[in-house]
Order: structure tokens, then C-alpha cells, then sequence
């Protein structure tokens, strides 16, 4: 994947830093220092001086620990495979994210959206099929390792495979919106089945798909997302559509919904939603107390990016399964990076804000809806992370990041004219 990366920068030969992206910028450049900065092989002296708790780590970690010729030299990070690994990933969506926005600058973010859009489809497919036919089997051939998952093919996990869809789903319904105001700004006051082409049928098909396979995942933070992007973007619409075209998509997307939920096991949802009212965050609580120990102990240094599965095995007390992340992306942020990488993460989030913002109510042309669709899609995912970490899939985070160029890039259709309709 960071080869792939690296070749599409090679192409499009990105601008870094442009006017208005500069804070935001160097705000995930200085992420991608931080992961470089705790690979970096320190003396056991300056190691312990920052992270004094390291000593007891590393005791419990190594057999060989109390050896004085032992780890002279290490990195911050507790677990550097695992360092490298996020580093590239974070490397990767970098990359993707900055040539996405020259490639959307031209006419490049249409054929990304009908790409998503097809590639829901035929996933939605294949996870209602799958999980039907063949619950316990990924594609319906191959057993997952841990034998507990529960695939919904091409995911492992129920709330990765939502995390993708809650991101593709109002990416989608902006396309979809955009090409009708096009068409009707561009021809006039059309009848709705001349709207009603063959691209606009096979994206309300892939919609619905793509809704009948979130509510089948019954993923509670997966829905919870969705259901707070379905707010914002109806929020967004405000005085671009009238009173009653606002009620229409409403309707359309009401409509959306109860067609996916006869996919979907009515009694399965409610056994999930009961069970949240019944339990609260449940297990996540320990997950959660364990986390804020690794984050007492590593307030400045963090245990390393992408080190949190093998430095809760010091923390967590004996359990039927390990816990290989924290079900909570802010809290893991703060024990893998501790507050520094908190801090730009959050200077990062808060400058993408103010520049989609600005974005947003400059935007005149039909391109609004589709960057209005991404917003909403980071917006869920957003709330998503409250309760899972499912931008640490490569997919989802390689999505997230084009996401966040469609939202945060002048588009080629950010003009008073129409945007063109493929």
C-alpha cells in the first residue's frame, strides 16, 4: 500500500502546505514525525528520563531486562514492528490525502465517487450473502483466525466493516444529489424520470445496499455514526433546498432505510440495543480504566504508535480474550503518543474545521452536496471512535483520507456554474 502511495505522489507530484491547509499541514507532517521520533534508538539513560516506567515495562516484557548489557540502546517505542507498521499506514493516508486533493482540483473526484460507490455494492453484497449463508466464514470459504470473530465479509469485524460504509454511504448521497442539481440547473426544470437515468438507479441501488448491509452488521456505534451524519447532513442542506425538497430527502432517505431494514434481522437489532440499555458501555469500561493506566504511566512519550496491543498485555488483568486496542480512538491516541500527539492531532482536526467551514459557505455550485456528503462521513466516523478504532483498518483509513480531501479541497466544480453530470 505505501508503495502504491508512493508511486500515485510520484504521478501527481502534490503541493504540500497550500494556502489555507498550512496549520493543518504541518499539524499531520509533525504526526508522522512523532510515530519517526519513537523508532529512534535512545540510550537507556535519556529512555527512562522521559518514561520512567519503562523500567517495569521493560522487566516484564524482556527475560533478559535486568542484563546491564541489555536494551542499552532502544527506542520509546514498546513495540517497534508494530511503530513502523502505523507509521507507514499513517504514511500512506498522507500521501493519498494530498494527491487526492490535486486530483480533485480537475475532474478526477467523479470517477473516485462512482469507484466507492460500486465497490459498496458489491461489498454490501457480499457481506449480506456471506453472513447468510456462511456466518462464521470470511468470503464463505476461509475461518477467520480468531476463531470468535464473526466475519461480514470483506471484514473481519462487524464494526470495521460499518466504519467503511458510515464513510461511503453520505459520500454517496452527496454524488447522487449533486448530479441531479446539475442536471437540473443545467437543463431546467426536469420531470423526475428523465432525473431518473440509469447512473442515478444503480447509486440509489448501491445506497440501499450499502444501508440494508450497515443495519445486517448491527454495529451500535456503526449506527450511532450513521445516524449523526444523517443530522449534520440534513443540518447542511439548510437554505440550498426549500422546505419541501428538505422534507423529499428526508423522505428519500427514511425510504432507504426501511428498505434495508427487511435485510436486516429486526429481532437482532433490538437484542443489541437492549443489550446496550441493559449493560451500558459493558466491557469497554475495564477496557477503558486499563487504557487511562497506560496513559498515567506515559503522559509524555505514549507507549509508541501502534505499540497498544502488545503494552496492554503488561496492563491487563487476567481475561478470557486480550484486549488488541481500546475501543476508544482518542483514548488510544493519547496512550500511544501521549499529550503531545493528542495536541496535534487535535490542532489538525480543529484547522480541517475551519477550512471545510469556509469551504462549505463559499460553495455555490452542485459540488456542495458532495462536500457536504464527506463531512458528514468524517463526522461519523467521528462519533464512530467514541466506541471503536476502525480508521486503524488500512481501507477505512485509506477512505477517510480521500474524505477529507473532498472536503477540505476546491473542487472542480466549486464554480456558480452547474457541476457537469458524467
Amino acid at each position: 500500500m505505501l508503495i502504491g502511495a508512493l508511486m500515485l505522489a510520484f504521478a501527481v507530484r502534490p503541493g504540500v502546505m497550500p494556502r489555507g491547509m498550512r496549520v493543518g499541514d504541518a499539524a499531520l507532517l509533525a504526526i508522522l514525525l512523532i510515530g519517526a521520533a519513537q523508532l529512534v534508538p535512545l540510550p537507556r539513560a535519556a529512555r527512562l528520563a522521559v518514561a520512567p516506567t519503562l523500567t517495569r515495562v521493560d522487566r516484564l516484557l524482556y527475560l533478559d531486562a535486568e542484563n546491564p548489557e541489555s536494551r542499552r540502546w532502544a527506542p520509546l517505542s514498546i513495540d517497534g514492528t508494530g511503530t513502523a507498521s502505523a507509521v507507514a499506514l499513517a504514511a500512506s493516508g498522507l500521501l493519498i490525502f494530498f494527491s487526492a486533493r490535486t486530483l480533485f482540483a480537475g475532474h478526477a473526484l467523479r470517477l473516485l465517487l462512482r469507484t466507492v460507490a460500486i465497490c459498496g455494492l458489491i461489498a454490501s453484497g457480499l457481506a449480506i450473502v456471506q453472513h447468510a449463508v456462511a456466518p462464521s466464514l470470511l468470503y464463505g470459504l476461509w475461518p477467520p483466525a480468531n476463531r470468535g470473530a464473526s466475519p461480514y465479509t470483506p471484514f473481519v469485524n462487524r464494526n470495521d466493516l460499518a466504519a467503511w460504509l458510515i464513510l461511503a454511504i453520505p459520500l454517496t448521497a452527496g454524488y447522487l444529489l449533486a448530479r441531479i442539481e446539475s442536471q437540473r440547473l443545467g437543463r431546467g426544470p426536469a420531470p423526475t424520470a428523465a432525473l431518473l437515468d440509469d447512473t442515478t438507479v444503480w447509486l440509489l441501488g448501491g445506497l440501499t445496499a450499502m444501508t440494508a448491509a450497515l443495519m445486517m452488521s448491527t454495529s451500535r456505534a456503526g449506527l450511532t455514526g450513521a445516524a449523526a451524519s444523517v443530522v449534520l447532513f440534513t443540518g447542511l442542506s439548510g437554505d440550498r433546498i426549500s422546505r419541501r425538497n428538505r422534507v423529499a430527502l428526508l423522505a428519500g432517505m427514511g425510504l432507504i432505510v426501511l428498505i434495508g431494514f427487511f435485510y436486516a434481522s429486526s429481532g437482532a437489532l433490538m437484542m443489541r440495543f437492549q443489550e446496550t440499555l441493559a449493560t451500558g458501555v459493558g466491557g469497554r469500561r475495564e477496557i477503558w480504566d486499563t487504557t487511562r493506566q497506560m496513559i498515567r504511566d506515559f503522559p509524555l512519550t505514549g507507549v509508541g504508535i501502534g505499540a497498544y496491543a502488545r503494552a496492554v498485555s503488561v496492563y491487563q488483568a487476567p481475561h478470557e480474550f486480550s484486549f488488541n486496542h481500546a475501543h476508544n480512538e482518542y483514548l488510544q491516541i493519547l496512550a500511544e503518543g501521549g499529550i503531545p500527539l493528542a495536541a496535534i492531532v487535535g490542532i489538525a482536526g480543529v484547522a480541517g474545521v475551519i477550512r471545510a467551514r469556509e469551504l462549505l459557505h463559499s460553495d455555490r455550485s452542485a459540488s456542495y452536496w458532495i462536500r457536504a456528503g464527506a463531512v458528514s462521513g468524517i463526522f461519523a466516523i467521528a462519533v464512530q471512535s467514541i466506541w471503536e478504532t476502525g480508521l486503524r483498518m488500512p481501507a477505512n483509513s485509506m477512505l477517510f483520507a480521500a474524505c477529507c480531501a473532498a472536503a477540505l479541497t476546491p473542487l472542480s466544480g466549486d464554480s456558480p456554474q452547474p457541476y457537469p453530470a458524467p
